[in-house]
């Protein structure tokens, strides 16, 4: 095919015209089979893409629902930026997934941030309002709905979640057991936090310098459940704190999740609260300084960077790098520090990639030589007042000092 004439640059803008060519054959394929689906049900188109596509039983499910839904909602927008090659199919999912319920985003708003971010962020911020009517309505059908008064989105969605919340364990045809869980936002934040830290104390085994990471997962979920180990871990929260009025507002997960001003006081009942201040650019922060990062400074990374700054895996899983690196005289402060997960981090010191540090002081990696001329799309408006909640969690920013908590 001649790929190995191309420059870097080059390829990689093949690459991108070849994924939106495929986007757009799938646009055409969910097409045919919602006809098929209008025609015969879900479930027996799904049983014909199986028996004629040879597909798994599980993938011809997935097209035929997701075919179902596009249609059944009337979400032909989607459709329509799938076939220009605007979005891949995993945005699709998301948006038929989440624009039907009333207070998500409208399918608009979805598809302007889906042209500006990959789906799994977008899919992590859909408790979004679309307009601060859609707010007002929400709540007003919350409070006359629970007897105790009004209820939070975020309140009503963590009920959602533990509605829907399941977990199995089976023997498989291989002879292993396979677990599965479907956990809400907080709970499986917390286990997820704490399974790291289990994972980092069979890291630091020496039976365990050759096993993979997955192995080492699987050892430190059965280290907690049969009670081999209890490692410290810390759920970091964060919220604003507003000097006019006394109180905190926005809170958060560190990768921007929201919560509920009664999810945070409960969370925070039991948990270390760490005040800092910080200005707009993250430059100076009233912390201290080490060698190597402190679990301070890990906190607020993680508050700034939302997860890997390369593929937003989440902060627990992540290694303070530094930018300049530390042999050639680097800092250990946070304006030199970035968070990278271990896959990414590894990638990073073998393929040479560059970090930049934009204005507002959360870095990005930026890939070398001429691809650096392929910039990201801009970011787009927030729909409703107040932070995008796409972004990463952390100050507005200004040029003056903005307070905040970490829990």
């Amino acid at each position: 095919m001649g790929l190995e004439s191309l420059t870097d640059g080059d390829l990689v803008d093949r690459v991108v015209e070849l994924a939106a060519e495929r986007s757009c054959a799938e646009a055409r394929f969910l097409a045919a089979v919602g006809e098929l689906v209008s025609r015969d049900g879900a479930q027996s188109a799904a049983w014909q893409l199986r028996e004629y596509t040879r597909m798994n039983s599980a993938q011809a499910r997935s097209e035929a629902r997701l075919a179902e839904a596009l249609g059944e909602h009337s979400l032909g927008g989607t459709l329509d930026a799938l076939a220009e090659g605007q979005i891949q199919l995993s945005h699709a999912r998301v948006i038929a997934r989440e624009a039907p319920k009333v207070h998500r985003r409208s399918e608009e708003s979805f598809l302007g941030l889906c042209g500006a971010y990959p789906s799994d962020v977008v899919a992590r911020h859909t408790l979004a309002y679309e307009s601060q009517q859609v707010y007002a309505d929400l709540a007003a059908e919350a409070a006359s709905a629970a007897p105790g008064g009004a209820v939070e989105p975020a309140d009503a969605e963590l009920a959602l979640q533990r509605h829907k919340r399941r977990c199995s364990m089976r023997l498989g045809d291989d002879g292993m057991w396979h677990l599965a869980a479907d956990l809400d936002f907080i709970a499986g934040r917390q286990i997820n936090t704490l399974l790291a830290a289990a994972e980092r104390a069979v890291r630091r085994r020496d039976a365990s310098a050759e096993d993979s990471f997955p192995q080492r997962n699987a050892d430190a979920l059965c280290d907690l459940m049969l009670g081999r180990q209890r490692p410290q871990a810390n759920l970091v929260i964060a919220a604003d704190y507003d000097i006019a009025s006394g109180r905190l507002a926005n809170p958060r997960l560190d990768d921007g999740t929201p919560i509920s001003a009664a999810q945070l006081a409960e969370l925070a009942a039991d948990a270390k609260i760490l005040p800092a201040i910080f200005n707009g650019d993250w430059s100076q922060l009233a912390l201290g300084r080490v060698r190597s990062a402190s679990e301070a400074q890990r906190i607020i990374l993680a508050i700034r960077d939302g997860g890997c700054i390369a593929c937003a895996t989440h902060s627990e899983h992540c290694h303070a790098h530094h930018i300049d690196y530390y042999e050639d005289g680097g800092l250990s402060d946070i304006v030199n520090l970035a968070s990278l997960c271990e896959p990414c981090h590894i990638d990073h010191h073998q393929r040479h990639w560059s970090i930049e540090t934009p204005p507002d002081g959360r870095p990005r990696r930026a890939p070398p030589d001429d691809r650096t001329r392929l910039a990201p799309p801009a970011e787009p408006s927030p729909q409703r007042p107040g932070r995008d909640p796409t972004r990463s969690p952390g100050p507005v920013s200004t040029p003056q000092d903005k307070p905040a908590t970490a829990a």
